[in-house]
């Protein structure tokens, strides 16, 4: 009775479930709606959140620009999505270490000959609209060359002190350089074997240039740039010579034309205590006054710059003709498929020499020199620069120059009348000549910048002269060429390569006789061979502060020399040692 009871429960059971799902079954059917579906992505962090500010700090500065507020709104669309989280830890992030950054160094080394150099330099900033820097050097050669009968004892010191001003709409930089050299007028052609010459002659030659410098651009105005420069040049036999500039350029856009004009000013005085044969005192002004105007684009492929420059010369050198016209010309095409861009420059110039720029090419002029200025009618380039490989630049290029007033250096006589005793009256000093010469030559170049801060660059001239008189260019060499390497080889270990190659050259000079005038010696001419000059520099970084080095000069012992009869010092070798720090005010 209890089974009966028993299977009449689960038959009753059965039937109700039966019953619910047949009528739920009946049911209509209804589609599935599209729902919105939330991807929760696992967290990917980068370096670049590290040290994210989250909140904007509010800084009042003149050069900060005040941001926009940006609106925006995120509407959802709805998606079926079969994205799958990945799973996983977040990837442990590593700061990479930068080297601290100084904004001073001070170095010092010795060597051979009694070589002294001593370096220092720095660069503050005095806020983040004003900069300051200044520079201190001193290179010497305290030992003179064996078998020498005069010095030869050389020094160079270097003081410099900039400032510069930076603003939304101008900038400036402004700077003020004192550099004086020390050298000897050792070159003699022939020995000295008096004694009384020997015991009261001081060969030594102070040269000491003095640059005072103003530059200012303006980044919203026509008037773009404006520059004032000062040289003021003096030495140890009482010479005086001052040099003005003043340059300035206003730009006017015309949609992608540009319209340049650049108007400038040079002006030079000078005073010689005494002129060579004549032994008067001597004086020469000059002034050149240039309008250049150019229209340039350089929004396509195709650039240019092409204008003319009108110069007016006033003073000793322009008493015939003192109003010249120059052309400027300055294009370049690069096509849309290839590396190699091809250009053409013409250009002419009215050159300021002077005593300066003399000087600075060969230290042994003698402070009684003819000035001239120099008319460069035509200087054309023609060529092609190209990358064949990402960080190299290389360039070649044909050259043409015809020049008025070309200026040589020539070597001074011997002065039999010299009762005084002046220093640079013994066939030993340089004056210069000026002539008319074409050149015709080539030039390349190459140039690498490497990923680790390296750089390597290597450039060459060849010259072919032509002089109207039918004599030589003396002093200029047909080829020579420069090599300056700058390579990491380790991870602390730096190597420094200059290499420079002068090629043989003509030099000209006064026969000497015992009873003649040294302007009426004949000329004579002889022949100078071709050098090179090596130095090789190996720095080791002990770590961001200490750095040592070793330096090599002459390397190859060279017993040539770039001026005639002028020594120059065998191989050499010192050793130093740099250190960075912080200066705080």
């Amino acid at each position: 009775m209890k089974t009966n009871k028993t299977h009449f429960k689960v038959s009753l059971l059965m039937g109700l479930l039966f019953s619910f799902f047949t009528i739920f079954g009946q049911e209509e059917e209804r589609e599935i709606g599209v729902q919105e579906v939330t991807v929760i992505k696992s967290y990917t962090p980068s370096l670049s959140e590290v040290f994210k500010i989250r909140d904007q700090p509010v800084v009042i500065d003149s050069i900060g620009q005040e941001k926009r507020n940006v609106n925006y709104s995120i509407f959802s669309v709805p998606v079926v999505s079969t994205f799958v989280p990945s799973k996983g830890t977040a990837k442990v992030l590593q700061k990479k270490k930068v080297s601290p950054k100084y904004n001073a160094t001070a170095s010092s080394g010795f060597g051979m000959f009694n070589v002294l150099n001593l370096d220092h330099s720095a660069q503050i900033n005095l806020d983040r609209r004003q900069q300051l820097s200044w520079l201190v050097q001193f290179n010497g050669i305290l030992k003179d060359i064996p078998e020498t009968i005069l010095s030869t004892k050389q020094n160079s010191t270097l003081l410099h002190l900039g400032y510069s001003h930076g603003t939304n709409s101008i900038a400036s930089l402004s700077q003020i350089s004192f550099r004086s050299n020390g050298i000897n007028f050792h070159g003699l052609r022939e020995p000295i074997t008096d004694d009384l010459i020997l015991n009261n002659i001081d060969p030594k030659q102070q040269l000491n240039y003095l640059s005072m410098q103003s530059d200012w651009q303006w980044h919203s105005t026509i008037l773009r740039e404006a520059s004032l420069i000062t040289h003021l040049t003096t030495d140890r036999y009482s010479t005086n010579e001052l040099q003005l500039k003043l340059k300035s350029k206003f730009q006017l856009m015309l949609g992608s034309i540009v319209i340049n004009a650049e108007p400038s000013v040079d002006y030079i005085n000078n005073k010689f205590k005494a002129d060579f044969y004549t032994n008067e005192a001597s004086s020469f002004t000059s002034g050149v006054s240039n309008l250049a105007l150019t229209v340039s684009s350089g929004a396509n492929r195709f650039k240019y710059k092409v204008g003319a420059v009108g110069v007016f010369g006033f003073g000793d050198d322009f008493e015939e003709n003192n109003l010249f016209v120059l052309p400027f010309l300055d294009v370049s095409y690069k096509p849309k498929k290839g590396n190699f861009t091809p250009f053409i420059k013409l250009s002419g110039a009215i050159n300021q020499n002077s005593f300066r720029s003399f000087s600075d090419r060969n230290p042994f002029v003698a402070p009684a020199l003819a000035l001239k200025n120099t008319e460069i009618p035509y200087n054309l380039e023609i060529g092609t620069r190209t990358k064949l490989v990402s960080g190299w630049e290389f360039k070649m290029n044909a050259f043409y120059q015809k020049a008025n007033n070309a200026p040589v250096f020539r070597s001074f006589g011997y002065d039999n009348t010299n009762d005084d005793l002046v220093s640079f009256r013994y066939a030993n000093s340089f004056e210069v000549v000026y002539k008319e010469i074409e050149q015709i030559g080539f030039d390349a170049s190459v140039l690498a910048a490497f990923k680790n801060g390296g750089s390597l660059a290597f450039r060459a001239h060849w010259r072919d002269y032509t002089v109207a008189d039918g004599s030589k260019a003396w002093n200029m060499p047909e080829l020579q060429f420069d090599f300056n390497a700058n390579i990491k080889m380790f991870n602390k270990i730096f190597l420094q390569t200059n290499v420079i190659y002068l090629g043989e050259r003509k030099n000209s000079y006064r026969d000497r006789f015992l009873v003649q005038a040294p302007e009426d010696a004949p000329f004579l001419e002889e022949d100078l061979p071709s050098f090179f000059d090596v130095e090789v520099k190996i720095s080791y970084q002990l770590n961001d502060r200490w750095e040592f080095y070793l330096k090599g000069d002459n390397l190859l012992n060279a017993p040539n020399f770039h001026w005639a009869r002028y020594k120059v010092y065998g191989a050499r070798f010192l050793t130093g040692i740099r250190y960075n720090f912080d200066l705080n005010f």
